[in-house]
């Protein structure tokens, strides 16, 4: 992963926050979303913010 820019993992963080969106709002507000992907996505951009 440390290929990836700050631009790359925001636009992940995009993409997830618009699939987390679409499921809300196909399966209701109680739908329960996994958050391993979103976990290792933002501890990545941590790591990259501090690099800068």
């Amino acid at each position: 992963m440390s290929d990836r820019t700050t631009a790359d993992l925001e636009r992940e963080l995009r993409m997830l926050a618009s699939v987390r969106a679409y499921l809300r709002e196909a399966e209701g507000t109680d739908v329960r979303i996994p958050t391993t992907a979103v976990d290792e996505v933002l501890d990545e951009f941590t790591r990259l913010d501090r690099k800068t």
